[in-house]
């Protein structure tokens, strides 16, 4: 720029600085001075503003999907326009676990992923998806906010994962169906094969409920169900709805053997890159965004159940099974097969301390 004003003004730099000399190139200084302050207004003003990316498996209307992009429009109101947020559902880019592999690498900077999937990394985590630990989902936010426990296993997971979650939500209750028989007991169990999610978690769990468990892949059990292969499995509401068991399955004993969350993380590199403003911003969203899709799920949840009375489930309520032999035989089985191996000796416990006065 200053060697096109000298060359267009045809002018020549002084070979002393004095005052006369500055006085002389007063108006092509003021020419100088407006030049740059132009340029530096055109360079803010053609910012853009930085795009993120959240990637889920979830339908757009489900209680998920519509918190995921109440998320996505908070966030851009919240960051003032800074943040532009683009939403991928229904796994528009891959499965859960390619979008857990890619939040880590930083290729998407939000993802869904699951406790099973966190617990490979930090094994404690493990206990998120064990049973009869909580009474209800405050419960399960006070373990994951817990200092010695969450806070901590947080930590861990932005050290060797490098993801850092955000916060988590409601996804239901896990109760039980048959096609044959109901129970109120685990001995009412014995005997059934329960599909069991392919994990020693699930595995223990099943057997401590009584039942006979079997590992299968989610998109079997329909027709393993109807050929018989199996008499039951056990799942929240929402999910025995949307893949309509209901058309195989008799009887949903309401054994609330496990309160599902699901968490919500952010990529440790796309978190690294953003302001102090814009990670308050990320939080806000995130907060308000679990609480949304808690309240829609447990709402949904409730509606479920009449509607599978409906189709002509036989519903066994909660209060009408012996929930303390339940608790007793599942929490047994789960510390024989993980206290002091998978976890450290006596986080069963901690974990129940941590909800002193409402777990018993």
């Amino acid at each position: 720029m200053y060697l096109y004003l000298m060359t267009h003004y045809e002018l020549k730099p002084p070979a002393i600085l004095t005052l006369s000399s500055l006085n002389a190139n007063r108006g092509i200084i003021r020419i100088l001075a407006a030049c740059i302050l132009a340029i530096f207004s055109i360079s803010l003003s053609s910012a853009s503003p930085k795009v993120m990316r959240l990637a889920h498996t979830y339908q757009p209307d489900s209680p998920s999907g519509i918190g995921f992009q109440a998320f996505a429009d908070k966030l851009v109101e919240y960051s003032e326009g800074r943040i532009e947020m683009k939403v991928f559902p229904a796994g528009q880019l891959g499965s859960n676990r390619n979008m857990y592999i890619s939040s880590k690498t930083g290729a998407i900077d939000f993802c869904v992923p699951t406790f099973p999937m966190l617990a490979d990394i930090v094994p404690e985590m493990t206990i998120m998806t064990a049973g009869y630990l909580f009474n209800d989902f405050d419960d399960v936010k006070r373990l994951l906010n817990d200092p010695q426990l969450g806070k901590k296993w947080n930590e861990e997971i932005v050290r060797k994962s490098h993801l850092r979650l955000l916060g988590a939500y409601y996804y239901g209750k896990r109760v039980v169906t048959t096609g044959n028989r109901s129970f109120t007991d685990p001995e009412g169990l014995s005997g059934l094969k329960i599909r069991a999610v392919p994990n020693p978690m699930s595995l223990s769990v099943i057997r401590g409920l009584g039942g006979n468990p079997t590992p299968m892949a989610m998109k079997e059990i329909f027709i393993s169900l109807s050929q018989g292969v199996i008499d039951g499995q056990e799942n929240p509401y929402p999910t025995i709805w949307a893949n309509k068991w209901y058309e195989v399955q008799k009887y949903a004993i309401e054994t609330n053997h496990q309160y599902n969350a699901i968490p919500f993380a952010i990529s440790e590199r796309s978190w690294k890159r953003l302001s102090p403003e814009d990670r308050m911003a990320v939080e806000r969203a995130s907060s308000e965004a679990m609480d949304m899709i808690t309240r829609l799920t447990q709402e949904f949840e409730s509606e479920i159940a009449e509607r599978l009375e409906e189709k002509g489930m036989v519903i066994v309520v909660h209060d009408q099974l012996d929930i303390e032999a339940f608790k007793r035989s599942v929490r047994e089985s789960v510390k024989a097969k993980f206290d002091g191996t998978v976890w450290p000796e006596g986080l069963m416990y901690q974990v129940l301390a941590v909800s002193e006065g409402k777990v018993d």
